[in-house]
C-alpha cells in the first residue's frame, strides 16, 4: 500500500530521532540500520538526491563493519532509486551486485526481489529477452520458497514484457493469475497494479468495454487506499481510453483530473505528458505540441 506524504513524514522524522540517538551512544550497526530506512522513506517520497545520499552512507558504515546483509540490501535499494531516474547502467551494477552477495549468503527471497528488480530494469529498457529471464529466474525463487507477493509482482512483470512484444494471450494469462494472487493475499495496491496491466492490455486490442472495466476497478482500489500515483495513472488511462474512441472531450475531462492529481504529487514530468495529450484532444485551447505515447 502507499501511505500518505503525511505517514513518510511521521516516518521520517522518527528515524532522524532514532539516528541521532544511534550517533550519539556511538553504535554503528543501529546507524546503518536507520540509514537504510531513511533512504526507504525519501525513496517512497521521490526524493531521491537524499535516499541516494542515505543509502551511501548506511553502505559505508556495512562495509566497515562487514555486514553483507546490510550490504545487500543497500545495493538494492541504490537500484531502485537508479532506475527509476533512468540511471540504467548503475541500477544494473547495483541489482547485480546485490544479488551476488544474497546468493552467497544464502538469502533467497532477497536474491529473488534482485533478479525481480533486474527484470523490471530489462523491461523498462525495451530488453525484453533478459527481462523474462531474470523473471524467470525470480519467479521460479518466489515458488519455492512461497512468497506469494513477490510470486504475483514477477507475473505482473512478465505481463507487461508480453503486452510489449504484442503477445496479448500471454499478457493477459500473466495479470490474470497476478490479480488472483494479489486478491488471495490480501493486496490491494497489487491487485489494482494487476487491473491496471489489464486495461492496457485490452485497450490495445480495441476491447474498449473490457478495458473500462478493469480501469475501473483499479480506480476504485487506488481511491479506498489512497493511493494518488495509482488514481493520477488510472484517470490518464481512462483518458487515453476515451481518445481511443474519438470521445476527446471526455478523454479531456480525465487527462484534466490527472494533470491536477500529478501536480498535487509533484510529478512534473507526469503532468506535462497529460498536457500534451490535452493539446491532442482539445487542439483550439491548447497549443499544438508533438506528443508521444
Amino acid at each position: 500500500m502507499l501511505y500518505k506524504q503525511d505517514n513518510y513524514e511521521n516516518a521520517s522524522s522518527v528515524l532522524q530521532q532514532a539516528l541521532s540517538l544511534a550517533r550519539s551512544t556511538g553504535n554503528q550497526r543501529p546507524t546503518a540500520d536507520a540509514l537504510i530506512w531513511l533512504g526507504h522513506v525519501y525513496r517512497a517520497q521521490c526524493k531521491y538526491t537524499q535516499a541516494e545520499e542515505s543509502y551511501t552512507r548506511a553502505q559505508e558504515i556495512y562495509a566497515r563493519i562487514g555486514n553483507d546483509q546490510g550490504r545487500a540490501n543497500v545495493l538494492h535499494g541504490l537500484g531502485e532509486v537508479y532506475c527509476v531516474q533512468s540511471k540504467y547502467t548503475q541500477a544494473e551494477k547495483s541489482y547485480t551486485q546485490a544479488q551476488e552477495i544474497f546468493a552467497r549468503i544464502g538469502d533467497d527471497l532477497g536474491r529473488a526481489n534482485a533478479l525481480r528488480g533486474l527484470g523490471e530494469l530489462y523491461r523498462v529498457q525495451s530488453k525484453y529477452t533478459q527481462a523474462a529471464e531474470s523473471y524467470a529466474q525470480a519467479q521460479e525463487i518466489y515458488a519455492r520458497i512461497g512468497n506469494g507477493m513477490g510470486r504475483a509482482y514477477t507475473l505482473e512483470g512478465l505481463g507487461n514484457v508480453y503486452r510489449a512484444q504484442s503477445k496479448y494471450t500471454e499478457a493477459e494469462e500473466s495479470l490474470t493469475r497476478a490479480h488472483e494472487i494479489h486478491g488471495r493475499i490480501g493486496n490491494d495496491q497489487g491487485r489494482a497494479n494487476a487491473l491496471r496491466g489489464l486495461g492496457h492490455v485490452y485497450r490495445d486490442q480495441s476491447k474498449y468495454t473490457e478495458a473500462e472495466q478493469s480501469y475501473t476497478r483499479a480506480q476504485e482500489i487506488y481511491a479506498r487506499i489512497g493511493a494518488d500515483l495509482g488514481r493520477a495513472n488510472m484517470l490518464r488511462g481512462i483518458g487515453h481510453l476515451r481518445r481511443s474512441q474519438g470521445r476527446n472531450v471526455e478523454a479531456a475531462v480525465h487527462y484534466t483530473e490527472a494533470k491536477d492529481l500529478y501536480a498535487q504529487i509533484g510529478i512534473a514530468d507526469d503532468v506535462e505528458d497529460v498536457s500534451r495529450w490535452l493539446a491532442v484532444v482539445l487542439p483550439d485551447q491548447h497549443s499544438s505540441t508533438t506528443s508521444g505515447s
